[in-house]
């Protein structure tokens, strides 16, 4: 008898892992409370055209995805292109890509920038993680850069994004980070390639839902919520849906966001209070068409007192997208706690705010090159992943037989990249089979 899988959640992890478990010829059912596939991945169509909901792009060290585009028939929509970082301090724009930049970043005394090109050099050779997990990633960072150096380059990116955090960040998390941008570098003395999807991550969910569709052992539930996993005698049975349907299977694989996960079964034990102890992050993105480049950056670091955000991306500047007629695309991500003032924001706030805080950055922008606007918010989006994080990384075996989960926090000391996504979903795939 064929054994049948259901999977929580539609993200890339689950239509992957979807995938992979067709391939060895179960039956898979993916359901899902949005209603649309992709998760964090997902796109919105725009005057016919999908486009990102959030920012993504792809680094050398990607191996997993660049292997899985391969597979997918998809090599010829992958590009590469050199693309420019800067960091815009208190006024100024400082271009940040070469060691002649670097050496000309004057907000930081020369020894810090010649100490800031040498750790950059020393992680991009780095292979080992583990001896950084227990070090949390400000007093690392400022033993080898020098504390102006930090206060001007890492606090603002770590204050921001990680709030009442910041300072107990990984080592190993923010040194990956490093790792796998540096290991970008074309060159020397050349900007960080990286690569892009033909239509952003539309054409990687399009192309994996082809395949899927192709096969009558696959079912996509959409705009229908798990409210339950239904567990007799130890061993998860099926998943009851909120309009009461229940779905029987063999075997059970979640892949939303463990906050949501604990909601759907019952006590853990230790492994559900280990799992309850990790923190997250919700995300609030916003999205400007322009109809012209705001500048000549893909990523542009910032630290100004006059600006409530860390950073731009204006992902245009890496892939052109043709498609697009000329408009251009810049993205802010701002992550917060739900008691965060600003998780409350309608969006009309974060227009008001940005578009003074953009005209801050570049004074020949104004509202006339806006086209189009867009807000786009998820809960649990990011794990925080403290010092010592490896301690509390959760198995994807849960105590319960036959239900298994994957989250961003396994991905460590990786942060959230569409690679570790595909990673993740071979690895529980692997070991699901193993156990059946």
């Amino acid at each position: 008898m064929c054994k049948k899988v259901i999977i929580i959640g539609a993200g890339i992890t689950g239509i992957a892992a979807a995938l992979r478990l067709l391939e060895q010829g179960y039956r898979v059912t993916v359901v899902d409370a949005s209603p649309e596939v992709g998760g964090l991945a997902g796109s919105v169509i725009l005057d016919g055209v999908p486009i990102d909901r959030y920012y993504h792009f792809i680094c050398r060290e990607d191996r997993d995805l660049i292997k899985f585009v391969k597979e997918l028939g998809l090599e010829d929509k992958l590009s590469w292109r050199e693309a420019a970082t800067s960091c815009f301090i208190n006024g100024k724009v400082y271009p940040f890509n070469t060691p002649v930049d670097l050496l000309k970043f004057y907000p930081t005394p020369f020894s810090q920038r010649v100490r800031f090109g040498i750790h950059v050099a020393a992680s991009q050779f780095r292979k080992s993680w583990r001896g950084l997990d227990k070090i949390a990633a400000k007093p690392w960072l400022i033993g080898r850069v020098g504390m102006l150096a930090y206060m001007t380059i890492w606090d603002p990116l770590l204050r921001v994004k990680f709030g009442e955090f910041h300072e107990q960040i990984s080592a190993a998390w923010i040194w990956h980070r490093i790792h796998r941008v540096s290991r970008s570098r074309s060159s020397l003395f050349g900007l960080n390639s990286y690569g892009f999807l033909e239509q952003g991550c539309h054409t990687l969910v399009t192309r994996i839902l082809e395949k899927l569709s192709g096969s009558e052992k696959f079912s996509l539930t959409l705009n229908r919520r798990v409210s339950k996993i239904l567990i007799e005698q130890g061993k998860a049975r099926a998943v009851l849906l909120e309009d009461g349907e229940t779905i029987q299977a063999d075997s059970i694989i979640s892949t939303c966001a463990i906050p949501h996960f604990l909601k759907l079964v019952p006590s853990l034990g230790l492994y559900g209070a280990n799992l309850a102890s990790i923190k997250y992050l919700n995300v609030v993105c916003t999205i400007f068409e322009l109809d012209r480049p705001f500048s000549n950056n893909f990523w542009l670091n910032v630290n100004d007192p006059r600006v409530s955000f860390n950073g731009i991306v204006e992902t245009t500047n890496l892939n052109p997208r043709d498609d697009l007629q000329g408009k251009n695309l810049l993205y802010i991500p701002y992550y917060m706690n739900s008691d965060n003032p600003r998780w409350g924001w309608m969006d009309e706030a974060f227009f008001n705010e940005y578009i003074s805080a953009l005209k801050v950055i570049n004074p020949e922008f104004n509202d006339d090159w806006i086209v189009g606007r867009h807000v786009f918010r998820d809960v649990n989006a990011q794990a925080v992943c403290l010092a010592g994080f490896s301690e509390v990384i959760p198995p994807m075996r849960t105590p319960i037989h036959g239900l298994y989960i994957t989250d961003s926090a396994q991905y460590y000391p990786e942060d959230r990249t569409l690679s570790a996504s595909v990673r993740l979903a071979s690895s529980v795939v692997k070991l699901l089979t193993g156990d059946l």
